[in-house]
C-alpha cells in the first residue's frame, strides 16, 4: 500500500525549528543539498552547497537592484550569498520560526541592495502583493508543500511579468518504485516531512498551469548524490554529544537518509520558468 503521508505546514516547520542547526553544521551552513562536477571533485561540503546556490542564481539571470524572492530561505545563507554576490535584495520565507529567526540574526541583513531580509511565513499562502518580485527561487522547499499546485501558483502570482522561478529538488524519476526503494523513501517521507515526492511532470505541469513557460529541465541527480553519504556520516558522528533515544533516532535518521541517497529511482532537478 502506498505511503500516505501528507505533512501540514506546521509538521513542516516544527520538523524544520527542532533540525535547522544541526543540519546546517552537517551542510555547511546551508540546509540543501551539494554540487560535485564529478567523482574526482574534492569540494568540500560547504563548497559544493554553495556550488548549487550559485547554480540557481546564475538562471535566475539577476542584475544589481533586483527584488528577490527566496521560497524556504533555511539558515539564510543562499539568500545572504546570492544578494552579496549580484548586488540584489533578497527576501526569504520560511515556515519555521528558528529558521527566521537564525536567519534574521545575520550581520547581512537589510532593505537594501546587496543585503537580505527575513520572516515567518507559508509559501502556499505569501504576505506578499501581485508582481511584487522581479524573480523567485525555491531550493528543496516545494517538496515539502502539501500543495505544490497552490505553492506555485503563488510563486508566480508574485512574481512580475518577465520573470523567472527557479527550483531545486529530489524528484522520482520515471516508473514504479521497487518495494525496497518504496520502503526507502517512505522512511525518508516521514522523517523529513515530505508528501508523495512526485516527478518532473508534476512540476512541469504545475507551472504551466500557473501561467509560466518552463526553459530548462536538468537532472543533476548524480552530482548531488554524495551530499546524503556525507550528511550521514556527519549526523553519526554527532551523535557523541547525545544520549539515549535522542542518539538512536540520529543513528537512524542517518541510516535513512543515507539509503534513500543512494536510490537510482530518484533525481534531483533544477527547473527554471519565466512568467511571460
Amino acid at each position: 500500500m502506498a505511503d500516505q503521508h501528507i505533512p501540514t505546514s506546521a509538521d513542516v516547520g516544527d520538523m524544520y525549528d527542532r533540525s535547522t542547526d544541526l543540519l546546517s553544521e552537517v551542510m555547511g551552513g546551508n540546509i540543501h543539498l551539494g554540487y560535485w562536477r564529478n567523482d574526482a571533485d574534492d569540494a568540500s561540503v560547504e563548497e559544493a552547497t554553495d556550488t548549487l546556490t550559485d547554480m540557481v542564481a546564475e538562471r535566475l539571470a539577476l542584475t544589481p537592484g533586483l527584488r528577490v524572492l527566496d521560497i524556504g530561505c533555511g539558515s539564510g545563507k543562499p539568500a545572504v550569498r546570492i544578494a552579496g554576490r549580484w548586488n540584489v535584495h533578497v527576501t526569504g520565507v520560511t515556515i519555521s520560526a528558528q529558521q527566521a529567526a537564525v536567519a534574521g540574526a545575520r550581520p547581512e541583513v537589510g532593505e537594501n541592495a546587496g543585503q537580505a531580509s527575513f520572516q515567518e511565513a507559508d509559501a502556499m499562502d505569501l504576505p506578499h502583493a501581485d508582481a511584487r518580485f522581479d524573480r523567485v527561487y525555491a531550493i528543496e522547499s516545494f517538496l515539502h508543500m502539501s500543495d505544490r499546485a497552490t505553492a506555485v501558483a503563488e510563486a508566480a502570482r508574485v512574481l512580475r511579468p518577465g520573470g523567472f522561478l527557479v527550483t531545486a529538488n529530489p524528484y522520482q524519476r520515471g516508473g514504479e518504485l521497487s518495494a525496497r526503494a518504496a520502503e526507502v523513501v517512505a522512511a525518508n517521507r516521514r522523517l523529513l516531512q515530505i508528501p508523495p515526492i512526485g516527478d518532473v511532470d508534476e512540476y512541469v505541469a504545475h507551472m504551466d498551469k500557473a501561467g509560466l513557460r518552463v526553459v530548462e529541465t536538468l537532472d543533476i541527480g548524480e552530482n548531488v548524490r554524495r551530499s546524503h553519504t556525507l550528511a550521514a556520516e556527519a549526523i553519526r558522528s554527532s551523535r557523541a554529544a547525545f544520549d539515549g533515544a535522542f542518539s538512536a533516532e540520529l543513528s537512524e535518521a542517518a541510516d535513512i537518509i543515507e539509503r534513500f541517497g543512494e536510490l537510482p529511482e530518484i533525481g534531483y532537478g533544477l527547473i527554471v520558468a519565466r512568467r511571460p
